[in-house]
């Protein structure tokens, strides 16, 4: 939700004129995670990302976020995450959040998505209906109720968007966000080829009629709601968007998408 001010229909009219002066043309864009070096050069130092409620609380500019979605790409490689391999991202809102998706996405990955608070059951059902080898989770919380059915399923490994160390008897490969990003070094992104129908997550429906049903969105499908969304509302740079439905919900996503 923008912050509001009081306008006039005049003051409004004025204000689609500048929105639109500052638009980008996003036609030759074929998929989602290219926009993050556009916004980069664009806006550079410009707060994206501001959570008041960490502490220290957390504020990430354009350029800092375009880094550190490369950055979870590049360790994703390193871990042999594959193009189009399907990986499980369990958590709620929060800067760790979009990085990881955006991350999975730059890699050339699916993420299946859903709330780390949903029923044990469901998550562990949209694993292995997803297909994902490969799992990011919230916290150690949302670990510990996900075991032990995990050591069933075949994943290469787990990462915690948090800074908590798993315990050491821990068999499974599980890093923390810290310990990801800093295996980076020195290694180079390596580009992954893809457009506007490649496969870019999993979104799965309540439940409330069964099982969760998979609902597959291509790179097309989520660039085509930051082309329009203008249309409903004309952000302009320095403007405060609460962020009030779930991350994974289908329209939060696109709408902070569209807005960042």
């Amino acid at each position: 939700m923008l912050s509001t001010r009081p306008t006039s229909d005049l003051n409004f009219t004025e204000r689609e004129r500048r929105s639109m002066q500052h638009s980008i043309d996003y036609s030759s864009v074929q998929s989602l995670p290219e926009i993050w070096s556009i916004a980069q050069d664009k806006f550079g130092d410009t707060i994206a990302l501001h959570d008041p409620h960490t502490k220290p609380e957390i504020k990430i500019t354009y350029r800092q976020l375009h880094q550190q979605i490369q950055q979870f790409a590049t360790a994703l490689q390193i871990l042999g995450v594959n193009t189009a391999e399907r990986i499980g991202l369990f958590a709620d809102n929060s800067p760790r959040w979009l990085i990881a998706d955006q991350g999975i996405m730059t890699a050339g990955a699916v993420d299946a998505v859903r709330g780390g608070q949903a029923d044990r059951q469901e998550l562990l059902y949209i694993l292995q209906s997803s297909g994902s080898t490969a799992l990011v989770i919230e916290d150690l919380k949302t670990l510990k109720k996900l075991r032990p059915e995990l050591d069933s399923l075949p994943l290469k490994f787990i990462i915690l968007l948090s800074d908590e160390q798993p315990a050491a008897s821990e068999t499974l490969k599980v890093l923390n966000f810290s310990q990801l990003m800093a295996m980076v070094g020195d290694t180079v992104l390596q580009p992954v080829k893809q457009d506007r129908q490649t496969l870019a997550t999993l979104l799965y429906t309540s439940g409330t009629g069964g099982q969760p049903k998979s609902v597959m969105l291509s790179h097309g499908n989520l660039m085509h709601q930051v082309t329009v969304l203008g249309a409903v509302v004309q952000p302009e740079v320095g403007d405060v968007v609460l962020s009030i439905l779930p991350i994974w919900h289908a329209f939060e996503r696109s709408g902070e998408y569209f807005l960042l």
